[in-house]
């Protein structure tokens, strides 16, 4: 409108003059004027290709703050965020009655910066920047590159995408913004069992087409033994502290991960992904080879909300991987040779048939995991390992960038040692 509103109103300027005025003047004054019309109009061009896209929806598997930068103007930068502040009271007991020892905690968990650059219709750049627990001083946070890759967009069904990688695994690996989950705390089991936020160095080719979308990666391999600052396989998170994070990663080994999802009516999503490769990066004197596999769907229809997953995984020549990492039958310390996980959960958000645009959701959720599933011969297993959780709570989003999070958690184990906690969460993505 306003557009035309300048127009008509340069096609007024531009009509005869009245006989009696000058005519060199009145061209001066056209002139003027008309190159006051254009600078207007070249501002609101350039206003319209500024703005900023909103972190609103999801685009090739990655969450909505982390993929702005796709629905950017081009030769522009984009910046987007996240964040979450945490307090955790833990009970006082444990199962078996004795003293858990935990004391009440409270944190700013992390603080995301996303920024990433689209040079032209196919080629774009992204990060994100991860700043932990409020500070890096006496060692109670870090600062981390979380991803930071170049995608080649040739076509929607096929791009090809380098740097250091979010592995494709799980539903909250890739997806792992505040706003994205129920729950302070992500699962148990993509934290275990699938070791989230889980990145390596690598590249491969992805893509969406139709009721189908894909990720197949050649990723640097994990790494099994502690060694130059990773500490290498152990007992109670499975392969979590073997991952390298794309710093100095060994490259000795290397592994593939694929993963494709389905979607096959609006709001359905099932999916599957599976992890292969060796972790031994030559630092033991047989092979150490890794398998992961995971199944999981989602379905949302009005109010209500569904999520499952379920994962199961190995690990080649554990008792040899034992003898390297100086683990032992009497700690039961064996790295589990076998490991799984799963988890229900269920959602209903109350508000979905009022006029509003806030949204408070009840959950529930179920895990059940193992991460010493099987250890090998002459290898004990720790009783603390097998572990069931059961987490109810709200979510509640004023706007849907932020959301306020409060919940309860049964934390048990079949050592009889998990002891309840409450959790109040704080979280926005912008």
């Amino acid at each position: 409108m306003k557009h035309i509103a300048m127009i008509a109103l340069a096609m007024g300027l531009a009509s005869p003059a009245p006989a009696q005025e000058q005519a060199p003047d009145r061209l001066l004054e056209l002139e003027s004027k008309i190159d006051a019309l254009s600078q207007e109009v070249e501002r609101l061009k350039l206003g319209e290709a500024a703005a900023e896209p909103q972190a609103d929806a999801k685009t090739f598997g990655y969450a909505p703050a982390a993929t702005k930068v796709y629905r950017a103007q081009q030769n522009k930068v984009s910046i987007g965020g996240y964040g979450e502040m945490v307090y955790k009271s833990v009970s006082n007991r444990r199962q078996d009655g004795a003293a858990s020892g935990v004391r009440d905690m409270a944190d700013f968990q992390r603080a995301i910066l996303y920024v990433g650059y689209k040079f032209n219709d196919w080629v774009l750049f992204n990060s994100e920047l991860e700043f932990e627990h409020g500070t890096t001083g006496n060692t109670r946070g870090e600062v981390s590159v979380e991803q930071a890759y170049i995608d080649f967009r040739f076509s929607r069904p096929f791009g090809v995408r380098a740097g250091t990688l979010i592995v494709p695994v799980g539903i909250t690996n890739e997806v792992h913004e505040p706003t994205t989950f129920h729950g302070v705390f992500r699962p148990g089991v993509e934290t275990n069992i699938i070791p989230t936020t889980w990145r390596e160095n690598g590249l491969g080719i992805f893509g969406e087409a139709g009721i189908l979308s894909y990720r197949s990666y050649i990723m640097t391999g994990l790494q099994a033994v502690s060694n130059t600052g990773v500490k290498g396989f152990n007992d109670s998170t499975a392969l979590r502290s073997g991952r390298s994070s794309g710093a100095k990663s060994f490259a000795e080994d290397l592994a593939w991960v694929g993963r494709l999802d389905i979607s096959p009516v609006e709001g359905v999503k099932v999916g599957t992904s599976l992890y292969t490769g060796e972790a031994d990066q030559n630092l033991t004197a047989r092979d150490v080879p890794v398998t992961l596999r995971e199944v999981h769907g989602q379905a949302e229809y009005r109010g209500l909300e569904l999520k499952a997953l379920y994962a199961h995984g190995s690990v080649g020549n554990a008792a040899n991987l034992n003898s390297a990492q100086g683990y032992t039958n009497i700690a039961k310390n064996s790295v589990g040779s076998k490991f799984f996980g799963g988890y229900l959960e269920g959602a209903f958000n109350v508000l979905s048939g009022a006029k509003t645009s806030q949204y408070l959701a009840f959950f529930v959720r179920y895990e059940r995991y193992d991460t010493q599933w099987r250890t090998p011969a002459g290898f004990a297993k720790n009783p603390a390992n097998s572990r069931t959780e059961y987490t109810r709570g709200l979510t509640y989003k004023p706007i849907p960038q932020v959301a306020v999070k409060l919940d309860h958690q049964w934390i048990t184990n079949k050592a009889r040692t998990g002891a309840n906690q409450v959790n109040l969460g704080l979280g926005y993505i912008f």
